[in-house]
């Protein structure tokens, strides 16, 4: 719920509307149910590694849940992006969920110029140049947004130099006031009020990366800080390859019962990762970094249900619960 909407001006630069929703799988009716995680698809098939790339299981997780709409949260196919790799890997296994998938790109996409794998793999659904939209299931505002741009740039180790995010300089400077995706997401969040609204996107605000007070952090801090400020309830992101839960913060990772609840999913299959210790995991209430699997999320009228399940072959973990839109 928001608490607070200011008005904007409107933007003639991406005036991008709000998209179609992904197909339905529910019942009509129903509650409409999500799964997302990050961080998926080796340049390798599943059947070659033992303790990695088992993105085969990550999918069939999807499929158990027969959500409405799967939220692919970055770094969908390793180590480039390319569109080869997405075709022969990534599409091997999640290609059948292609209608259902609404993708946001991570790192990784971007080591391919301009994201061109990714957008070229996903076409109009990843809504390129600046690869940010935003739809509406059941009572709920989705917000899906590039946090790769929040850099401006990013390392390509085939050129040995930083490439641009895109191709059109005017959505890559950045991600405070006056970029295009943070005025896009002003606008997008003032005409689209919702009792509920969910954002997704690759970074976390707690992270080896954005956290603790590195530049990343400074460039990404305005975006939080302006979904924080219109009521944004739940942000979903990847990167951090393990699950991790938080308590409700404010855009600077403090405790705040009004803030927003982050779920880190980056357990889609790739490799496991470690879970942030000390400062790094401040607010951090549930998490585990030996398992593949995906979050799975119901949107009720005012709230959500929420479970972790755990790919087939995987160490079982559990951890499910209820949070209401504040």
């Amino acid at each position: 719920m928001r608490r607070s909407v200011g008005s904007v001006m409107l933007l003639a630069l991406l005036a991008i509307s709000c998209a179609e929703r992904p197909s339905a799988g529910a019942q009509a009716g129903a509650a409409p149910v999500i799964a997302a995680v990050g961080d998926i698809a080796c340049n390798s098939l599943p059947r070659e590694h033992a303790q990695r790339c088992r993105y085969d299981a990550v999918a069939d997780a999807i499929r158990s849940i027969g959500p409405d709409a799967f939220l692919a949260l970055g770094d969908l196919q390793y180590l480039h992006g390319g569109l080869e790799d997405f075709r022969r890997f990534y599409d091997r296994y999640f290609g059948d969920l292609k209608d259902i998938t609404a993708p946001v790109p991570g790192n990784h996409e971007t080591y391919t110029l301009y994201a061109e794998g990714y957008y070229g793999y996903f076409g109009e659904a990843a809504h390129g140049p600046g690869g940010f939209y935003s739809f509406d299931l059941g009572s709920w505002h989705l917000i899906g947004l590039n946090s790769q741009i929040c850099k401006g740039s990013t390392w390509n180790p085939d050129l040995g130099q930083n490439s641009p995010i895109t191709a059109n300089p005017a959505v890559s400077d950045g991600c405070g006031p006056g970029n295009a995706m943070y005025e896009w997401a002003k606008k997008d969040l003032a005409l689209h009020p919702a009792a509920c609204t969910l954002a997704f996107f690759h970074h976390p605000l707690h992270g080896s990366e954005p956290w603790p007070a590195g530049v990343f952090l400074y460039q990404l801090q305005p975006l939080w800080q302006l979904l924080d400020d219109d009521g944004v309830d739940v942000v979903l992101n990847g990167h951090e390859h393990s699950y991790q839960r938080y308590a409700p913060q404010d855009a600077y990772g403090r405790a705040d019962p009004n803030g927003i609840v982050q779920f880190t999913v980056g357990t889609g299959g790739s490799t496991y990762g470690s879970l942030p210790e000390g400062d790094l995991a401040a607010n951090l209430v549930a998490g585990q970094d030996t398992s593949f699997g995906v979050l799975q999320m119901t949107l009720l009228d005012g709230g959500y249900d929420f479970a972790f399940v755990t790919a087939a072959g995987e160490a079982a973990y559990a951890d499910a619960g209820h949070g209401d839109c504040v």
